[in-house]
């Protein structure tokens, strides 16, 4: 069975959201509290962003993120072969939603996260569907820069794949705009109109 590109993003969100809330739970019940445990668990959890970064870039397996996976593709009734490029590109997907999920969750205990916005929800509310929402100047801001860059590199690169192009507009949006998104982030929320931008 051949699962669509849309589809492989739609699982991503979901289980990015389920890692997030995941998080925000996590950091509300448990305080590694001051001294050394604080830092012994930042390194910890240091190191799983790292190996789930090494896992992206170097192929490694990731056993809880696999079972991750084949449980989401089971609820979904979705069967794809483990050799298929179609289960490629869902491993990557959550290894990137993994890799992300982690990061933020150290960013929570380094002080380095917005509270207010998340901890109002609990984590517990679904966010809306992205078109009933009414958007801010910042984003709509925030979609031209990612268009203009995405049309240059497309143009340079008419070949460029989609993940990989995400990773370029996050680098440029940076080195140009000073606005820093992580490449999951633009992938996941403004490369909709790809490859035609």
């Amino acid at each position: 069975m051949t699962i669509s590109e849309e589809r492989i993003v739609e699982l991503g969100q979901q289980y990015l959201f389920k890692l997030q809330r995941a998080n925000v739970i996590d950091f509300a019940t448990f305080k590694p509290g001051v001294g050394e445990d604080y830092y012994d668990f930042l390194d910890v959890l240091w190191e799983e962003c790292y190996h789930l970064a090494d896992c992206l870039k170097i192929g490694y397996q990731n056993k809880e993120v696999e079972a991750d996976l084949e449980s989401a593709l089971d609820i979904a009734n979705i069967k794809v072969g483990r050799e298929s490029k179609e289960y490629k590109l869902l491993i990557h997907t959550f290894l990137v939603a993994a890799e992300e999920a982690c990061c933020e969750k150290w960013s929570m205990y380094k002080g380095k996260f917005d509270f207010k916005s998340k901890s109002t929800k609990l984590g517990t509310e679904i966010p809306p569907v992205l078109s009933t929402q009414k958007k801010r100047k910042s984003t709509i801001e925030l979609e031209y820069y990612v268009n203009v860059i995405a049309r240059e590199v497309m143009e340079k690169y008419p070949d460029n794949q989609k993940q990989y192009l995400a990773v370029d507009v996050s680098e440029k949006l940076e080195s140009k705009h000073g606005i820093k998104k992580e490449p999951a982030t633009i992938l996941r929320d403004y490369l909709g109109k790809y490859p035609n931008f």
